[in-house]
C-alpha cells in the first residue's frame, strides 16, 4: 500500500513538475473563478501531491467516513503505518466508534493507530466489555478517556479492577468509577489507593462513603500521599461528619484544590461579609462552592442579596444556591415567584427549595412557558397578572406552589 502510494505521488510530482502543467492548471482556475464557479471541497480537491490527502482517500473509502474526518485522522497516520491504522480503524467500528469518537481518539491518542489488532486492542475491548461497559457507553468513555486503552492489561488493568471490585461489589460501580475517575485504571491501585483506604476506614469513614470517593472522587485517592493527607487532616479539623457522603466530596475537593485557589475564596467570601465560620458550615454542606468563580460568586451573592432579602447567614444555610446559573435558574424563578407574592398567595420570603428544587418539581410542563413569558413581558406585565386573577384567589390558596404556578400560566395572564 505504501509503494503504491509513493509511486502515485511521485507520478504526480513530475507531472506537476512541468511549465505546461502549471500554466494550464492556472488558466483552468482562472476561468473557473471569472465564470463564478468554486469546487466545492472534498478530499479529491486538495493537492495531489499532498500524501495527508492520499492516506485520507484511503481513509474515506476503506472506513466509509466523511472527507472532514478522514483528513482529520490522516494528519496522525504515518504514511508507512496506513494498514495498520485501517485495521485498527475497522474494528473500532465494529464495537460500535462512530466517526466523531474516532476524530476524537485519534486526536488525543494518536498511538491508538499503532496498536496491535490481535494482541492488544481487541483483548482490551473484549475486557471493557466483560466489566458491562457495553452499547454507547464503551467508544463514549474510550475516546473521552484513551489512557484506558495503554497499560498492561495483564499486569495493570486485571489486578485493579480486580482490587477496585473487591471494595465497588458490582460492574455498575466500576462502570461509574471508569466514567468519572478513570484515573484509577491508569495507576497501580494497590500501592497507591489502599493505603489511603485504610486510613479512611481507620478513622471510621464507612465504606459507603468510600464508594463515593472512588465512585466521583477517585483523583483525591491517586493524588499524591502528602497532599492526600494534608486534605484529610483539613477536613477532619473542619469537624465534617466522616459518615456523611459530603465528607467524600469535601475530601475530593481539597486533594486537587491548590492552598493558594483555596486562601483567594476565602478572602473573596469574607470581603461578602462572610466569617470564618460561615465559610467553613457552607464548605461542609456543599464543598463545590469554591469551585465557581470569583466574579460569578460575587454576582450571585449580590442577587440573593437584593432580591431575595437573603443576609450572609441564610446564604450559608444555602451554600449550593451560589452555584446555581444565575440567568437561567435564579433570575425566572425569581420573576414567577413574585407574581405569587404579589397576590398574595405566598409570604414574601424566598427559601432555598425554592431554587434547588428540579425544573420538574417546580413547574409543571405547561406552565414551563412561564420563564420565556416573564422574559418578554418585562416586570410591569408580572404585576398585572395580579390584577387580573383577583376573583381568583380563594382557589389559588389551596393549591401547592407548582400548581399556584401553573394555574397563573394558564390562565393567560402572563
Amino acid at each position: 500500500m505504501f509503494r503504491r502510494l509513493s509511486a502515485a505521488v511521485h507520478r504526480q510530482l513530475q507531472v506537476t513538475a512541468t511549465l505546461g502543467h502549471r500554466r494550464t492548471a492556472a488558466a483552468a482556475a482562472s476561468r473557473s473563478h471569472f465564470l463564478g464557479f468554486v469546487r466545492p471541497y472534498s478530499v479529491s480537491s486538495v493537492a495531489a501531491d499532498d500524501p495527508s490527502s492520499l492516506i485520507a482517500s484511503s481513509l474515506t473509502r476503506s472506513c466509509r467516513i466523511s472527507d472532514h474526518a478522514a483528513l482529520s485522522i490522516s494528519k496522525k497516520v504515518q504514511p508507512d503505518a496506513l494498514d495498520k491504522a485501517l485495521s485498527v480503524l475497522a474494528v473500532l467500528k465494529d464495537y460500535g466508534f462512530e466517526e466523531a469518537h474516532l476524530v476524537r481518539l485519534v486526536n488525543s491518542f494518536p498511538r491508538s493507530l499503532l496498536m496491535d489488532v490481535e494482541k492488544t486492542l481487541k483483548p482490551k475491548l473484549e475486557f471493557y466489555c466483560g466489566i458491562s461497559l457495553v452499547g454507547t457507553a464503551l467508544p463514549e468513555v474510550l475516546s473521552a478517556r484513551p489512557r484506558l486503552l495503554t497499560g498492561s492489561l495483564e499486569k495493570r488493568l486485571i489486578p485493579n479492577v480486580e482490587f477496585l471490585k473487591s471494595i465497588l461489589k458490582t460492574n455498575e460501580n466500576l462502570v461509574d468509577a471508569l466514567k468519572h475517575s478513570p484515573w484509577l485504571f491508569a495507576f497501580d491501585t494497590r500501592t497507591a489507593v489502599l493505603p489511603k483506604v485504610d486510613a479512611l476506614r481507620a478513622y471510621g469513614v464507612p465504606d459507603d462513603v468510600i464508594l463515593v470517593l472512588l465512585t466521583r472522587c477517585g483523583y483525591a485517592l491517586v493524588a499524591d500521599t502528602d497532599r492526600f493527607n494534608d486534605a484529610f487532616d483539613a477536613v477532619k479539623k473542619m469537624g465534617i461528619c466522616s459518615k456523611k457522603l459530603t465528607f467524600a466530596h469535601a475530601l475530593g475537593v481539597l486533594a486537587i484544590f491548590p492552598k493558594k485557589k483555596w486562601l483567594e475564596k476565602m478572602k473573596n467570601l469574607r470581603e461578602l461579609g462572610w466569617s470564618q465560620n460561615h465559610i467553613l458550615e457552607a464548605f461542609a454542606k456543599f464543598p463545590y462552592i469554591v469551585r465557581a468563580s470569583t466574579e460569578k460568586t460575587r454576582k450571585t451573592a449580590k442577587f440573593v442579596e437584593e432580591k431575595l432579602g437573603w443576609t450572609p447567614e441564610h446564604t450559608v444555610k444555602n451554600p449550593s444556591v451560589l452555584a446555581l446559573s444565575l440567568e437561567k435558574r435564579l433570575m425566572p424563578r425569581y420573576a414567577v415567584l413574585s407574581i405569587l407574592v404579589h397576590m398574595g398567595l405566598i409570604k414574601p420570603c424566598f427559601i432555598g427549595s425554592h431554587f434547588k428544587i428540579s425544573d420538574k418539581n417546580f413547574l409543571c410542563p405547561t406552565c414551563s412557558l412561564a420563564h420565556v413569558r416573564v422574559k418578554e413581558g418585562g416586570e410591569g406585565r408580572v404585576l398585572a397578572a395580579g390584577n387580573e386573577l383577583e376573583e381568583e384567589r380563594p382557589k389559588l390558596k389551596t393549591l401547592t406552589l407548582t400548581e399556584r404556578a401553573s394555574f397563573v400560566t394558564n390562565s393567560g395572564a402572563m
